[in-house]
């Protein structure tokens, strides 16, 4: 009997402890979620033409004079980024290439074929063309030399010098017959030794009238220059201005080796040293080296000459005192006080 009461008693207990169990439950405790962690890689900016500084380029096309390429990158690679611009130097260039990558300053040399088109269509850029002719200025186009070179200004000077070392006025001119800055040269030289000398009378023979000239095509061989030299050589003359594009080397030679002096425009070459009074030459670099200042400074669409400058001096043939005279007379040539090319000149 208590045995089976025990088993009662033991049933119930169990119903009722699940019964507690059911009635007590509650809503299962919300854990909370931790959020995704997100994760921002610090970004690598790649440079992009925009995001560099422009550029300025040195247009110097495969046939520029090699001594003013090397001359103006010297200059314009320490020049252009002192500005705050990246220097180039290119041998082509072209609007598109002037767009893509923020080209600000153009500095071309000769030959810059097709350069007046990609100037009209790049307004945004600025252009500096050094001797390149065939240009005019534009609101973004400066130009230096474009109108080529004065022969009219060396051949005077030309002349003037040649009068001024050589006793009795007796000096010539080798020009270049079918060239008409070869005919302004000569005649400008016939002026400029008119000038100093007047009538230029010889006071002892053979009697000529000084100065005088011969002049052949350009295409005549060396054989006819030298027989144009002769011309000169036997009627006493004994100072001679060679215009630039008469004859060569060998007619220089042989000019020196006949006991002339000389005067040209171009540098001489070392075997004419000794006969050689001066060069009456045509800088652009010179010309470039005054501007520059100011294109840096933003000027634009102007036109520049290039100066004459008066180099590669003799002493032994042209004296200090005579030297100072020779400058005064190029500053007043440049100024353009001086007629060049006087009345009645051949």
């Amino acid at each position: 009997m208590k045995r089976v009461q025990r088993v009662v008693w033991a049933a119930i207990v169990l119903v009722i402890a699940g019964c507690s169990v059911v009635g007590t439950a509650t809503d299962p405790t919300e854990i909370p979620v931790q959020p995704t962690p997100t994760f921002s890689p610090t970004a690598t900016v790649v440079p992009t033409a925009t995001s560099l500084p422009p550029v300025g380029v040195l247009l110097a096309p495969p046939e520029a004079d090699p001594e003013m390429v090397a001359a103006l990158q010297a200059r314009l690679s320490q020049s252009i980024p002192e500005a705050g611009l990246r220097f180039q130097l290119r041998p082509t260039l072209s609007s598109e290439t002037i767009a893509s990558e923020n080209v600000h300053w153009v500095i071309a040399l000769p030959p810059a074929p097709g350069l007046g088109e990609i100037v009209a269509s790049s307004p945004e850029a600025r252009f500096l063309a050094v001797g390149v002719e065939g240009l005019e200025p534009a609101p973004n186009l400066s130009v230096i030399g474009a109108g080529g070179e004065r022969l009219d200004q060396q051949g005077f000077l030309a002349g003037y010098l040649a009068a001024l070392i050589t006793p009795d006025w007796r000096v010539g001119v080798i020009s270049v017959a079918d060239s008409e800055a070869g005919q302004l040269a000569r005649r400008s030289f016939i002026t400029g030794a008119k000038f100093y000398c007047g009538f230029c009378s010889p006071t002892y023979p053979p009697f000529y009238e000084y100065p005088l000239y011969v002049q052949l095509d350009a295409s005549a061989d060396a054989a006819e220059w030298q027989a144009a030299a002769d011309f000169l050589l036997h009627r006493g003359v004994m100072t001679i201005y060679v215009v630039p594009g008469a004859g060569d080397d060998a007619l220089l030679d042989y000019l020196a080796r006949s006991g002339v002096n000389l005067i040209g425009g171009d540098a001489p070459p070392e075997i004419v040293r000794d006969a050689w009074v001066a060069t009456l030459g045509f800088s652009a670099l010179e010309a470039f080296s005054i501007f520059w200042p100011e294109f840096a400074a933003g000027v634009d669409g102007q036109s520049v000459s290039v100066p004459l400058s008066i180099s590669d001096i003799n002493a032994n043939l042209l004296s200090q005192g005579k030297l100072r005279l020779l400058e005064e007379m190029l500053d007043e040539v440049q100024a353009g006080m001086i007629e060049l090319i006087g009345r009645n000149i051949p």
